[in-house]
């Protein structure tokens, strides 16, 4: 299992990530999903949409929601002049300054190399019309992201054009210029699935941070320069050893001016589209997000989910009750069934209970109630010793509430709908 908070607590991680979002409005993208099985994507904390500026705010921001477990960051192509309150973010006319014009590439992983193959036309288009140093390439998962710098095109170009236009046209001129390449790579023997070369520069338009995890797969989204192209293999996103070139911050100021000119002149201005409905589905606020959760976690908190696992983590430090509440949920089926093994005694079983919910269950940052229903389970665990007082019978009770726990099987399993995607 991938060990996300692992994963974020690297310096360089929080380094990289921050380094892309700064001016930007960040999107996270969570594991934890709605009752109707939808991730939920958060924009916003209150009415000011999420921003990150240091690697502090990337800790700050994973702290804030662990309960929703935070795991994929996204920014937007657009870097803003302020963003503090909901209106700055939705002014595309005037408080968007820069884009970054970005090419998706769609593909499946499994044929990473024919995804390489369509990355380095792009590149080859770009150099043919003179832009070379200020391009960067992202690992997205399942394909691959080439992008130009923001700051590759002239503060006097975007005001003349306009950041909007600038970035779409760009992106489309050169898909135009690699279209029938692309069709024949997708002629290619052994193609899994065809590889599509899209457009997606709209205002709302999130592309995934540097070195952020992948939302599904467990990659690092690393970095490349179009020299590292060539070399290039898919071990390099292992988020245990990531490969990666932090030299994407890498321009030369108006390098990308020549070719925005023309393809504004080519393709023309944005037109103004309707956000997906999707998008605005999954996009829910802090408010709602954090309902959802503790919702979810108070219907789950019940006695009758306790079962027998006959392979449980020690008492002694086996739960990180920082981790979520559920962590201390779990934490009483542990020490039940340890008692109910024959590990521990009665008088064990209950002191660690008792020092569980009164030093450390209140000292969590746990919503008031959420706390207040784990303590009442606590006290209910207790009477259950108190009442049936051996092994035997506790076991037994354990085991009325549905089969023994399976080796290996997770808390977040055990909550299903906060399982992984």
């Amino acid at each position: 299992m991938m060990d996300v908070a692992r994963y974020y607590s690297n310096p360089i991680v929080l380094h990289e990530i921050s380094g892309f979002c700064k001016r930007r409005w960040v999107a996270i993208h969570c594991e934890t999903k709605t009752k109707d099985d939808r991730p939920i994507l958060l924009r916003y904390t209150g009415n000011k949409p999420i921003t990150i500026s240091n690697p502090e705010d990337v800790r700050i921001l994973l702290k804030r929601f662990s309960a929703l477990r935070p795991r994929t960051f996204y920014a937007s192509a657009s870097i803003y002049r302020k963003l503090t309150v909901k209106s700055d973010a939705l002014d595309y006319e005037n408080n968007v300054i820069r884009r970054t014009p970005t090419w998706d590439i769609d593909s499946k992983w499994e044929q990473w190399k024919v995804t390489i193959k369509a990355a380095q036309m792009i590149v080859d288009a770009l150099e043919k019309e003179g832009v070379t140093e200020s391009v960067y390439l992202v690992w997205s998962g399942n394909g691959i992201h080439v992008r130009i710098h923001e700051n590759a095109i002239s503060d006097d170009l975007y005001s003349r054009i306009g950041p909007l236009n600038v970035g779409y046209a760009i992106v489309e001129y050169i898909i135009q210029k690699v279209s029938k390449g692309i069709l024949r790579l997708n002629s290619t023997n052994g193609i899994i699935s065809p590889i599509k070369v899209e457009n997606l520069m709209d205002p709302q338009r999130v592309f995934t941070a540097p070195l952020s995890l992948h939302r599904h797969l467990n990659f690092s989204c690393i970095a490349l320069k179009p020299e590292n192209l060539e070399e290039f293999d898919i071990s390099w996103v292992d988020p245990k050893n990531f490969k990666h070139n932090p030299n994407w911050r890498k321009y030369i100021e108006g390098e990308a001016d020549e070719l925005a000119e023309k393809a504004y002149h080519k393709v023309g201005n944005y037109v103004m589209k309707s956000v997906k409905r999707e998008e605005k589905k999954n996009a829910i606020d802090e408010k709602t997000a954090v309902k959802i959760i503790k919702d979810a976690i108070l219907f789950e908190i019940d006695i009758n989910n306790l079962r027998f696992n006959p392979s449980p983590p020690p008492v002694s430090g086996g739960r990180k009750f920082s981790k979520s509440a559920r962590e201390a949920f779990y934490k009483i089926e542990d020490i039940l069934s340890h008692f109910a093994l024959g590990n521990i005694s009665l008088d064990h079983a209950i002191r660690a209970l008792n020092y569980a919910k009164n030093a450390i269950i209140p000292q969590q940052n746990y919503p008031e109630d959420v706390i207040k229903k784990l303590i009442e389970v606590y006290n209910e665990a207790i009477s259950v010793l108190n009442k049936l007082r051996t092994p035997e019978k506790v076991k037994e009770w354990l085991l009325s509430h549905g089969p023994p726990r399976r080796a290996g099987v997770s808390l977040d399993s055990f909550f299903g709908r906060f399982g992984r995607k």
